[in-house]
């Protein structure tokens, strides 16, 4: 440090007195090449003189001693500066080991902390976790941060401990702590964190798929209920958005009003009318004058095979959905596959009958 403090001021102070020495004196060792050269003409000696004027008078002024007290003031400016960095430096780094040690002091304390297996976590992966855990949360940690699985497997397993681990709990451990070789900032592992915990409390972004991945829109869905293992109370927009609602409550199915009879004669019809069409168009006898017969007896298969199927359903789960005061359990619903059967049936004929007067042959 002392070498170079010496040798920058040294340089510095002698480049300052040979700067100053070829500005404001003509005639030494420094300028003596400079001083040869064309003349100037007569007419333009007065000019060069009052060019030359400026530096003379400051030489005149300062004189050889001022310059050098010149150079030597510069000089021990400059050291002055790069004493004041090196000062910040030092105090930085004395920041920094104080810290450092403030912290080794704090993880020695806790006693999960000491001597964690690599095989557990790693000590890049260790301190990233601590940075982003406030020092008060180390020794009882939420659930719902990465250190408390840390603390869990720790308190577990390592010297002293149990030495064999599961490969269920392997796997939990590797899932449930974040893969720091793939973090770039703490403030990834932060998003990662904010991620995870929408995802406990049932909350998702809401994202639009794209040419390249996913563009998250800001806004955030709540796709579970209060109990979170009751499936029957997951929540999505197919399902609980206002247009689904509106659609599938005009369904002959679900809207209000409607007979039993009447729902399965709506129901047989438009799935009759559009069944035989693969059939006819799409089977092995397309191209024969019968296929829009054989498309005909496939589409009435099928509609016979679903309504063996409803009845059977209806007589031994016995829904009572469409069932009235008095009626005996499932007799709406047997009484809408009744009618389903039906309308399966004329929906078909009467799209046969547009095939055959219709069709190109």
């Amino acid at each position: 440090m002392a070498r170079d403090f010496l040798n920058l001021t040294t340089a510095l102070t002698v480049a300052a007195v040979c700067a100053c020495t070829v500005l404001l004196t003509g005639d030494v060792a420094f300028t003596a090449g400079l001083s040869r050269g064309p003349q100037l003409p007569s007419h333009l000696s007065g000019s060069s003189s009052l060019v030359r004027s400026p530096f003379a008078s400051a030489h005149e002024t300062l004189g050889t001693k001022g310059v050098l007290c010149y150079g030597m003031g510069f000089g021990v400016l400059m050291a002055l500066g790069r004493g004041l960095l090196s000062q910040v430096r030092v105090s930085r780094q004395a920041t920094s080991d104080i810290a450092v040690q403030d912290k080794a002091d704090v993880t020695d304390k806790i006693a999960y902390l000491k001597d964690i297996p690599r095989t557990i976590v790693e000590k890049d992966a260790l301190e990233l976790i601590l940075k982003n855990t406030p020092k008060d949360q180390w020794e009882n940690p939420p659930e719902d941060s990465y250190l408390y699985t840390v603390k869990a497997y720790a308190e577990m397993y390592g010297p002293g401990k149990a030495t064999k681990m599961g490969w269920w709990d392997y796997y939990r451990m590797k899932i449930e702590l974040p893969d720091t070789t793939r973090l770039e900032s703490e403030r990834e592992l932060q998003e990662i964190e904010e991620w995870e915990k929408l995802m406990m409390e049932g909350k998702i972004p809401f994202a639009v798929p794209g040419p390249s991945g996913y563009w998250f829109t800001g806004f955030v869905t709540q796709w579970k209920g209060k109990e979170p293992f009751a499936g029957d109370q997951v929540i999505t927009l197919t399902e609980n958005g206002l247009f689904a609602k509106q659609f599938l409550s005009n369904m002959a199915f679900y809207r209000e009003g409607l007979k039993p009879w009447q729902r399965g004669l709506e129901i047989g019809m438009a799935h009759g009318y559009f069944l035989i069409g693969p059939f006819t168009s799409l089977g092995p006898l397309r191209n024969t004058p019968e296929a829009a017969t054989v498309g005909l007896l496939c589409g009435c298969a099928i509609v016979g095979i679903v309504s063996i199927g409803g009845l059977l359903f209806g007589s031994t789960i016995k829904p009572t959905r469409f069932d009235k005061e008095g009626d005996k359990p499932a007799a709406g619903f047997i009484e809408m596959i009744n009618w389903h059967a039906i309308g399966g049936l004329g929906g078909a004929g009467f799209a046969h009958a547009l095939i055959t007067v219709f069709g190109s042959g």
